[in-house]
């Protein structure tokens, strides 16, 4: 018997979320009580200008509740006139949580970075150094976990800025999550969506 193509196509919605559902259910089966401070994330997405970015962050837990952080972006986008706009942003620095609650941390860092008009995110030319201070609460509740933050900056040539920084990710495996990212920190709005990865 043949199948017609719209059913086909109405089959597949349904079966892609059912396997997301019981997988989503094999993850909060699992033991997930703490929230992640060894990871690296990557993720696209674009900010308030519309302009396209791509970013990458990487937390690592070397001594008891301390941790490191690296954090890279890249903003790009071409113009109808063969024009491009790049900018890109690196920041490295330390950290430290502390157990408020039950599965939910309080984070505290500080790092320091270089914001250039670029490609190369260690470039001097048209470049601004800068320093952050960081603090942020994050949950974990079996599959789900998220953060919200605040996020205070001060640049060499533009001046001082702050704003919040909010990110949320399901975990499909105890190693595998998919994320979301906002920050509203800079001069325009950034939203973003990737993959995390526990190692």
């Amino acid at each position: 018997m043949r199948i017609h193509p719209l059913v086909k196509f109405a089959t597949f919605p349904a079966v892609a979320l059912s396997l997301l559902l019981s997988s989503v259910a094999h993850a909060q089966s699992l033991n997930l009580t703490q929230p992640s401070y060894t990871h690296v994330s990557a993720g696209g997405g674009e900010n308030s200008r519309g302009y396209r970015s791509y970013n990458v962050d990487v937390e690592y837990e070397f001594a008891h509740k301390f941790f490191a952080t690296g954090n890279y972006q890249h903003v790009r986008q071409n113009f109808n006139n063969d024009s491009t706009f790049r900018e890109s942003v690196i920041d490295v620095g330390l950290g430290r949580y502390f157990n408020v609650y039950d599965r939910t941390t309080l984070d505290v860092s500080a790092s320091l970075g270089n914001l250039t008009q670029s490609s190369n995110p260690f470039s001097t030319s048209n470049n601004n150094t800068f320093y952050t201070l960081n603090g942020g609460l994050r949950q974990r509740y079996d599959a789900l976990e998220y953060r919200l933050g605040y996020r205070y900056i001060d640049m060499d040539n533009v001046g001082q800025n702050h704003g919040m920084v909010a990110s949320a990710h399901i975990y499909f495996t105890p190693q595998t999550a998919l994320g979301v990212y906002f920050n509203d920190v800079y001069s325009n709005s950034n939203w973003s969506i990737g993959m995390r990865f526990l190692f």
